[in-house]
């Protein structure tokens, strides 16, 4: 939460680009931090974690992280406060991810 926080970032699009990236399923806790099914490397998530910040933080101009990104129609576009540029975001490409929930008896 702490560097979505920093990164002015909403914990479920990160989420949603970590999860796919992992190819895993996760959720946010009651603390919002995120709990990930499966082990990996820190280095592993460290490197998703620069990738997502390199297409959905950083000004591509000035390479400033002072941005903010809004969702438009379907789309993600991150606008720079510090020059004033924008550019669209690429939309998460989301692998298999289980759903996993309770069924009723007789469902």
């Amino acid at each position: 939460m702490d560097l979505c926080k920093t990164m002015h970032r909403q914990p479920e699009h990160v989420m949603i680009f970590l999860l796919a990236e992992m190819g895993t399923s996760g959720s946010l806790d009651g603390q919002q931090r995120l709990v990930v099914k499966g082990r990996f490397a820190p280095k592993n998530f460290e490197g998703i974690l620069r990738r997502y910040i390199n297409e959905c933080v950083i000004c591509n101009g000035c390479k400033s992280p002072d941005t903010i990104l809004s969702k438009e129609n379907r789309l993600f576009f991150l606008r720079c406060e510090q020059c004033g540029s924008g550019r669209s975001v690429a939309p998460i490409k989301a692998g298999f991810v289980a759903r996993v929930g309770c069924l009723k008896a007789g469902a």
